[in-house]
């Protein structure tokens, strides 16, 4: 019975992490925009793209998984003050402003959750390790 617990919470981790990736690399297609004007842009989408293939590596090596889960939370912290600032500017009502950060702040603690299984991955893998040979 445990073990059945402990796949579904694995498959549910799995799932959660290709959706964020999934996310962001969404935003990213549906913002692409070349403009030799704003080449920040460009540079902002590229990190995009690599963030969620950081976050999406854990499955090869838990140090990137970390790397990935810290730069989506970094993300959607950046987003959710992003957000706030520019909803409150264009006075939004404050459902939508409420809405929108709740998805943000929701999708940064999911991102901490894998950050935290990657860190756990890591440890479970150096503890597992044969002795090194005198």
């Amino acid at each position: 019975m445990v073990d059945n617990i402990l796949k579904v919470e694995q498959i549910g981790k799995n799932l959660l992490r290709l959706a964020i990736a999934g996310y962001i690399w969404s935003i990213v297609i549906l913002s692409f925009q070349w403009d030799k004007d704003k080449l920040w842009m460009a540079l902002v989408l590229v990190v995009l793209v690599i963030i969620p293939v950081f976050l999406l590596l854990h499955f090869k090596s838990p140090k990137m998984g970390i790397a990935g889960g810290i730069g989506t939370a970094l993300f959607f912290l950046v987003s959710a003050l992003v957000i706030f600032t520019s909803d409150v500017q264009a006075d939004a009502p404050g459902k939508l402003i409420y809405l929108h950060i709740v998805r943000d702040i929701l999708l940064l603690l999911a991102s901490i959750v894998l950050t935290g299984e990657s860190l756990k991955e890591l440890v479970r893998e150096k503890i597992t390790q044969p002795f090194p040979k005198a």
